[in-house]
């Protein structure tokens, strides 16, 4: 089954200052092996529980050199390590020392090279998987087949006589054919293993069938199967009785088998499956899961098959089945240390497939990269539940990090899969390939905590213990609840009362250790930071402490149990900021007791969980005015939008008219927009903290802001990029405060795909005021292209006369008739045109009358400013219906010049008893654009042509003479009536004056020279004389 890649979440960039947060990393037991040995290559946790309950470590030496009763020089070998006692030795397991050269050799057999405890108080199975079967030895049919062997051990590393299941007969490709096509390249035991429930023997042996692979499922203990009434097994893939390398579940050269694992919670709850690696299938590896078949074959079959993604990535090299997310479904974890990107910096990945009820054609696995050339997966091992949070934990195996000192990786499992990951380095350990091998999954100094156990290609072992994990939990009260700076309870100042109580727990039950906690109180933490005053002056602190900090210890005598301490803090005086709460943070950590470097078998003191907060915060605030009776501020913030223009030097907005309900932006030629923003609080307390923010998006570009005089405290402040606004709109924004914010922006930014624009506008405040939800201001958009068309016609008025004539008539242009010509303007004040589309000029051409008969001869069509013109029909030239003219590389001005001829003789026949006679020219302009918010405003235009008929003088002859004399006459006796009446009126009569007329002088003081002198009277009461001339203080003089 190839499965979907899903990238990974968790990334290991930065890792390496991290430390495993349980596990101990100031203790580190290690364990040395002879040089060159390669002790460490495969390890194991084993407990024996008879004859007396003891934890060790068995050490796989597959290069360890032979023992005494063995015949050949290196042979490998097993140790146990005893991880109570601080000695760095380990000691040699005593175990196949017999060789019948005739038949074997265990020369480099690599006896170690896989080792697996059964659990506590069972067997351990240890492997040599090159050791060698031989016949014919000392003759010319000398030959030689790498089988391999395994070696089944009690709980006490020894071999008990008399039980078939322990000792060295374990070698199932013995006596069978040979020839790498079949089972002459076994190699059995390069991996072994047992089942989780110990009943079944795994044994991987990766080179049977021409390196195919075989898994096999073995039992040999005491059974219902060894009293004959059930059979059960052994199984193997390709049959155990069939032995048919077609029916393995992997192609050739595969590896199958190169790593084991099982469990009974894959694919069905309840039944085993086997999963095994082949590493090299199709190239990149895979991982298959196995169960045994229901036909009398004896085989294991393939159900679901996992496989790499990456060419040579050797997925599948190692792998772990463990629950990661506690769901009883278990999961698979697969190594793959030789994946690459080429482009990237990824040295080895691990696929983490969480299980989804035994569909595995549903799962997506997880890929976590490694660092580049760590080799990262080389090993993966379960941990157990290493902080018992109920969830299983992994590690994983890079041993050619860090230049090659190798690191290992942990993971921890929650209910959501993954949820944390921390890193062992080997740098600091002086050793190389750090993380070769790992062993997990048990209790080694019996605090019911799994420990870890790291192997390393420098002959070096090293043991980390679990250290226990303690939750504190931390409360703050105060007193009073809030703070009142009108009530002096502390001398001059105002006095809270902070008190902090603490209350652990821990895993396991058992586990209720006496604790000493060290606690530190900090108030204004962010204040004291960000480098300002702090509000708040702890009481009583120590001379080392800071006057906003106090520290001090308390003693935890029981789990569950709450202890309490109280401290004293007064509150400055004369501080400016009364608004904002001030934050207490309480955090605490666990004071170690010293503890000597080689006491290994001393508890180790327990540690905090991180997945807890460090620190708790809790805040006091201030009584606020202007909030309800019970001290809530329980603001009531709207906002409300409008667009429109605005300018910056003038107090005027005009809204933008509606589309809809919706604002329409039409944009001319890209002017700014003004969005009015208006923020009430009606009816509701004081909003502290009130702030609103502005989201624009990329086709908006933020210019400016401007607020009314009377909200001159609104302050905005934009970001670096202009795509976001903050506006402070007051600390606190009163009761029945209203304030308006026009904000102005560029629509530079907008295109022709433009269709919406929207604008996300969020208030914020610190008062009590629910579900503030972001107003979204929303506007259609609609581009006006600045295309205009005007007409004009020349000569505007024509007359027509002579003789009709038909069309055989006509020679010349000048047969026709007077010769017109219509001039039409086209003007892009915008963009070019080729930016939204083409256009084309629609000209309604008056052609002839409804009875077939012409009016305007067209002659030809004419431009300037366009390098192309393109008209149709082109027929109609001398026979024009309708002309239509496109061009799509219009920038700025074009003229379109059509001529024409009067069709004298239609005007003569049909019109020349007519006044006059209008020909109309229409002519529109037309878009054509895939968007749809473009339209045209000045489209249409039209030119007037008046035509009148000739009319001769002497068709009519003139007007007779005597007409002229009379009506001369006429005139003449009508002026002297009119002079007669003047002359009766008195008009012509003379107007008699005196010869003495009074003239009067007037002087003009200025004001400041007047003086008025007081003994003369009131000057109110003096009397202004008709003929004096009257001027005004108030006019200029020099």
């Amino acid at each position: 089954m190839a499965a979907p890649l899903t990238r990974a979440l968790w990334l290991l960039v930065g890792l390496l200052g991290c430390e495993a947060f349980n596990l101990d990393t100031e203790h580190v037991q290690r364990k040395s092996g002879e040089p060159g040995s390669l002790f460490g290559f495969s390890l194991a946790l084993h407990r024996q529980l008879e004859p007396q309950d003891k934890r060790m470590l068995l050490v796989g030496a597959p290069k360890a050199k032979a023992t005494k009763g063995q015949k050949a020089k290196v042979t490998g070998g097993l140790y146990s390590c005893d991880t109570s006692s601080i000695s760095t030795s380990c000691v040699r397991v005593n175990f196949d020392d017999e060789e019948d050269l005739t038949s074997e050799s265990k020369e480099n057999q690599w006896m170690g090279v896989s080792v697996s405890s059964q659990g506590p108080g069972g067997k351990i199975v240890t492997c040599a998987h090159r050791y060698q079967r031989r016949a014919n030895v000392n003759s010319a049919m000398a030959s030689r087949d790498i089988l391999g062997r395994c070696y089944v051990l009690s709980q006490n590393l020894k071999i008990s006589p008399g039980l078939e299941e322990e000792g060295g007969d374990w070698h199932f490709c013995d006596r069978r054919a040979r020839g790498h096509e079949m089972f002459g390249s076994c190699q059995q035991g390069l991996s072994a293993t047992f089942d989780k429930d110990y009943h079944y023997l795994i044994f991987g042996a990766p080179g049977a069938y021409n390196w195919r692979g075989v898994v096999r499922l073995e039992q040999r203990n005491l059974s219902l199967v060894d009293q004959g009434i059930f059979d059960d097994g052994p199984f193997e893939t390709g049959g155990e009785s069939e032995k048919n390398p077609n029916l393995v579940p992997a192609p050739a050269n595969s590896y199958l088998g190169f790593s084991l694992d099982s469990g009974r919670s894959l694919t069905k709850k309840g039944y085993l499956t086997v999963v095994a690696g082949a590493p090299r299938a199709n190239h990149s590896g895979a991982v298959v899961l196995m169960k045994i078949g229901l036909d009398l074959s004896k085989s294991l079959v393939g159900e679901y098959t996992l496989e790499g993604e990456g060419l040579a990535s050797s997925f599948g090299y190692d792998l772990a089945v463990l629950d990661l997310n506690g769901d009883g479904w278990q999961d698979i974890v697969v190594g793959a240390p030789q994946y690459f990107e080429k482009d990237g910096k990824i040295g080895g990945a691990v696929y983490v497939y969480v299980n989804q009820a035994g569909d595995w054609n549903k799962v997506k696995p997880t890929r976590i990269d490694g660092p580049m050339d760590s080799m990262f997966g080389l090993a993966v091992e379960s941990l157990g539940d290493i902080n018992l949070d109920g969830y299983h934990d992994f590690a994983v195996g890079a041993p050619y990090a860090d230049e090659g000192s190798g690191n290992v990786y942990i993971y921890s499992g929650s209910a959501t899969g993954l949820s944390s990951k921390k890193v062992l380095s080997g740098k600091p350990l002086g050793v190389r390939m750090f993380g070769y091998s790992l062993a997990g999954n048990m209790d080694l100094d019996k605090n019911s905590y799994p420990d870890l156990a790291v192997g390393s290609l420098s002959d070096s072992v090293f043991v980390y213990k679990s250290r226990p994990v303690i939750n504190i939990k931390k409360e703050i009260n105060f007193s009073p609840k809030e703070i009142d700076l009108t009530k002096k309870n502390c001398g001059s100042s105002f006095c809270l009362d902070i008190e902090a109580c603490f209350t652990y727990t821990a895993n396991p039950k058992s586990y209720a250790p006496k604790l000493t906690v060290v606690y530190s109180l900090v108030a204004d933490a962010d204040l004291t930071r960000d480098g300002l005053i702090h509000r708040g002056t702890f009481i009583g602190s120590s001379a080392s402490d800071k006057v906003y900090e106090s520290k001090g210890t308390i003693t935890m005598n029981s789990k569950g149990a709450k202890q309490c301490v109280t401290r004293k803090l007064a509150i400055q005086e004369n501080i400016r900021d009364k608004l904002r709460g001030i934050p207490i943070d309480v955090s605490v950590d666990i004071q170690e007791a010293k503890r000597k470097r080689r006491q290994s078998s001393a508890s180790l003191a327990p540690v905090l969980d991180p997945r807890d907060p460090m620190t708790t915060r809790s805040q006091v605030h201030f009584l606020k005015e202007g909030c309800g009776i019970d001290n809530v501020c329980q603001s009531n913030l709207q906002v409300e939008y409008r667009y429109g223009h605005r300018a910056t030097d003038k107090d005027t907005f005009v809204p933008l008219e509606l589309d809809n309900g919706m604002p329409l932006i039409s944009l001319s030629n890209q002017n700014d927009i003004a969005l009015e923003v208006t923020v009430t609080n009606l009816n509701g307390d004081d909003a502290h903290e009130a702030s609103l923010a502005a989201s624009f998006p990329r086709s908006l570009a933020y210019s400016t802001y401007v607020v009314p005089p009377s909200d001159r405290h609104v302050t905005c402040r934009a970001n670096k990029d202009g795509s976001k606004l903050d506006c402070d709109l007051g600390n606190p924004f009163k009761r029945d405060s209203k304030a308006t914010i026009y904000i102005i922006l560029g629509t530079a930014g907008i295109s022709v795909s433009t269709t919406e624009l929207e604008i996300d506008l969020q208030f914020n405040t610190t008062s009590d005021q629910q579900n503030i939800a972001p107003v979204k201001a929303k506007a259609k958009v609609a581009i006006m292209l600045q295309l205009s068309v005007t007409g004009q016609i020349q000569p505007s008025q024509v007359y027509f006369s002579g003789e009709a004539k038909d069309d055989r008539a006509m020679k010349t242009e000048s047969d026709t008739g007077i010769a017109i010509t219509h001039q039409f303007r086209i003007i892009n004040l915008g963009k070019p045109l080729k930016d939204f589309g083409s256009a084309s000029l629609n000209i309604m051409w008056p052609k002839g009358t409804t009875q077939g008969k012409r009016l305007l001869y067209l002659m030809k069509i004419s431009s300037t400013g366009v390098d192309k013109l393109d008209c149709s029909p082109k027929d109609e030239i001398n026979s024009l219906g309708l002309v239509k003219e496109s061009s799509g590389e219009l920038y700025s001005l074009l003229f379109i010049t059509v001529h024409s001829r009067l069709w004298n003789s239609t005007f003569i026949k049909d019109y020349s008893k007519m006044h006059h006679v209008e020909v109309i020219v229409k002519a529109s302009l037309h878009v054509d654009s895939t968007s749809k918010n473009t339209f045209l405003k000045n489209a249409e235009t039209q030119a007037r042509l008046t035509v009148f008929p000739e009319m001769l003088a002497a068709q009519y002859g003139g007007v007779p003479w005597w007409i002229i004399v009379l009506s001369i006459l006429f005139l003449l006796l009508l002026l002297g009536l009119l002079a007669f009446l003047l002359w009766k009126c008195g008009f012509f009569k003379r107007a008699i004056y005196e010869d003495k007329v009074p003239s009067y002088n007037a002087v003009w003081i200025k004001r400041e020279e007047r003086a008025i002198n007081t003994g003369n009277g009131n000057w109110d009461n003096l009397e202004k004389k008709p003929w004096i001339t009257t001027w005004h203080d108030s006019e200029h003089y020099s």
